[in-house]
């Protein structure tokens, strides 16, 4: 059974009874609204914030934040982004812990293609400042009618449906009710298929399982060191798909932002993380996704699934 996790903003209380009483009914984990649209425009800061997620620590639970999009543009998306990872900080909230861009009001933009870049641009500034971990929210409508779930960079959704069966639409959480009375306060509850509001990895434990992860390797033509793995990397910009795993290497397409490719291997050469996508027939194209020094990541142009 998944666990449930609530979301709370300043119509919700702060008091340390509230989430004596939330952990009670068997709630692990809470979404923390901090701010909404920017410094230079809305300029709103959840007052209450910082108790509740004091309080929600105290009692043992996962703590996430959101933040409410207000933005007019794509710079606009960049400063409420930079505005909500400041006051995150400002909070005590880690990099590791998880953000949600809370995409529901009524007068962004109707142009799908717009809204979709905003988010994007919102997605990859909280990701530039160092926070990976990140959530999109909205409705089941919204993203049928005015998102492109298919242009998102981000692919983990959270999904409000109250009265339903289901969410509507594949996700990792779902926001079932509006309506769950916590210590005399309405709530918001939800559903974690994942456990990523709900549950929290130890930093040694995630170390140890990487360790274990054992890889076949081999050595091509061109001196390259390759390592077997399967997965699938979704690009965060647009990014060169060659022939080869070198920048000289003769260009296959330039596949765009949201691209989602499967791999088979990767490898660290010239400087960056190559990955090896099978293209059938003996046939592989190969695209960098990120900067490497010394055998080593060091950041990420999309994420890994």
């Amino acid at each position: 059974m998944s666990d449930k996790f609530i979301d709370v903003a300043s119509y919700q209380p702060d008091t340390l009874a509230y989430f004596k009483a939330a952990k009670k009914l068997g709630v692990k984990g809470v979404v923390v609204k901090i701010t909404e649209g920017s410094a230079a425009g809305t300029n709103y800061v959840n007052t209450k914030a910082t108790k509740q997620i004091k309080h929600a620590k105290e009692v043992g639970m996962v703590v996430s934040s959101y933040h409410f999009l207000r933005s007019l543009s794509v710079p606009d998306a960049k400063q409420e982004a930079q505005f909500f990872i400041k006051e995150t900080k400002k909070r005590g909230l880690s990099t590791k812990s998880t953000c949600v861009i809370d995409v529901e009001a009524p007068d962004l933009t109707h142009n799908v293609a717009a809204l979709t870049q905003q988010i994007n641009a919102f997605s990859a500034e909280v990701r530039r400042l160092g926070f990976k971990k990140l959530f999109i929210y909205s409705n089941t409508s919204w993203f049928k009618t005015r998102i492109n779930r298919n242009g998102l960079t981000v692919q983990d959704f959270w999904v409000a449906s109250y009265g339903t069966a289901s969410a509507g639409i594949p996700c990792k959480a779902w926001q079932y009710s509006s309506n769950q009375i916590i210590n005399g306060a309405k709530t918001d509850i939800s559903v974690d298929y994942q456990g990523l509001f709900t549950k929290a990895t130890p930093r040694k434990q995630k170390k140890q399982a990487q360790k274990a992860i054992q890889h076949k390797k081999w050595v091509d033509n061109l001196g390259v060191t390759w390592y077997q793995e399967q997965g699938m990397f979704i690009s965060d910009r647009t990014i060169n798909l060659r022939w080869g795993a070198r920048t000289s290497s003769t260009k296959i397409a330039l596949l765009p932002a949201g691209s989602v490719v499967k791999y088979d291997a990767f490898a660290h050469s010239g400087g960056y993380v190559w990955l090896r996508q099978p293209r059938g027939k003996g046939q592989y194209g190969y695209l960098a996704t990120g900067e490497s020094k010394n055998g080593r990541r060091l950041n990420y142009w999309g994420k890994f699934k």
